[in-house]
């Protein structure tokens, strides 16, 4: 089933970890937490606002507004970026040029969870998020490069294999018009 095309990161975004370019990300996700760390979040602000209830109500509602709102910030702050756009693949600061990687796997659940436990890489590059039960490994290729693979979390695993794959072929053809 093809996905409907993301929208969320225009060409002028300056998201973090994402440069402005001159098109349409293949690719972009914001690797969100699900609604239990959402609702943690929002429960741990309201729980410090509560401490001080007995000395000052005002003083309780602003510290547990500050204190949700505070941590809602660092929840989106902490959740990664993937894109794939102008020959690139990121994972939120770090990126790679799409030729030195190898044929993304789209990893499903069981995969996914044998990559980040028994069959750990500890020379891999990962960007990994415990609130995710897919995933993404692309190996690579660059042989002066230490990093034997890029590992990451994303819940749209076969939509970014197919974008790093277009890029690559994108990449392959652009270099046999040049050459």
């Amino acid at each position: 089933m093809p996905a409907a095309p993301d929208h969320s990161a225009e060409p002028s975004s300056t998201t973090p970890g994402s440069a402005p370019t001159g098109q349409t990300p293949l690719f972009h996700e914001r690797v969100m937490p699900g609604p239990g760390l959402w609702i943690a979040a929002v429960t741990l602000g309201a729980a410090l606002g509560l401490i001080l209830v007995p000395l000052s109500l005002p003083a309780a509602i602003a510290v547990g507004a500050a204190a949700i709102a505070g941590l809602l910030v660092l929840v989106v702050a902490y959740s990664p970026v993937l894109e794939v756009a102008d020959g690139r693949f990121r994972m939120s600061r770090a990126q790679i040029e799409v030729e030195l990687l190898g044929e993304p796997v789209a990893l499903e659940a069981e995969q996914w969870a044998l990559m980040i436990g028994q069959d750990f890489e500890p020379m891999a590059h990962h960007c990994v998020r415990g609130w995710t039960r897919t995933g993404l490994r692309v190996e690579v290729l660059d042989e002066e490069d230490p990093t034997t693979a890029w590992v990451a979390s994303t819940r749209r695993p076969e939509d970014l294999a197919l974008a790093l794959r277009t890029a690559q072929r994108l990449h392959q053809r652009a270099e046999g018009a040049e050459g």
